[in-house]
């Protein structure tokens, strides 16, 4: 009769073990390979101690081998940005992103004259100096930037009142007045 190799009951004929439901093999197993002995750890030294009960001296303390030791767990950093010497954050030029993006918007809207023509590549070089300042590297190239997207937003700015202004001066000179002109856009 054959036993189970798991729980050591007869089986006798039976292909599973009635107890613990194993197959049951009809070889003789092989016992699993032996594994060869871990290393102990040393064994820290007993401090004598004394009749009274203290220690009789101060002994230095045995380290253990390093294999043996657990190291320390650190907590792994996310997202860190590198931090380097010169390292800048810009701010942010939205204002004169903005002050330039309106002016582009109503120089087109009041596309008329000569005025207004002038102040659309100066509100694009205005738009892109002020999204190279978010970009920049220095503090200094910042600045700089922020200066050129200020003084195109003033200067595309000027350039529309001003065309705004000619524009109304010609339509009451020619026309008199801004219904006369409309009708006369419409009729013809």
């Amino acid at each position: 009769m054959s036993t189970c190799k798991y729980c050591g009951h007869e089986t006798g004929a039976k292909m599973f073990c009635e107890y613990c439901g194993a197959k049951v093999d009809k070889a003789p197993v092989a016992p699993p390979p032996q594994m060869p002995p871990m290393p102990q750890p040393p064994i820290p030294q007993q401090v004598p101690q004394s009749p009274a009960g203290q220690p009789a001296a101060y002994q230095q303390p045995v380290m253990q081998d390093p294999r043996f030791q657990q190291g320390v767990y650190q907590p792994p950093v996310l997202n860190q940005m590198p931090v380097s010497q010169g390292y800048y954050t810009p701010r942010s030029a939205a204002g004169f992103l903005a002050g330039n993006i309106i002016v582009l918007v109503l120089s087109c809207i009041f596309f008329c004259g000569l005025f207004p023509l002038v102040s659309i590549p100066l509100s694009i070089i205005g738009i892109v100096f002020s999204v190279k300042a978010k970009n920049s590297r220095s503090e200094q190239e910042e600045k700089a930037c922020r200066m050129v997207a200020m003084i195109m937003m003033i200067i595309g700015i000027f350039f529309l009142i001003l065309g705004i202004v000619v524009f109304c001066g010609v339509v009451y000179d020619k026309y008199g007045s801004f219904g006369a002109f409309w009708d006369d856009m419409m009729n013809g």
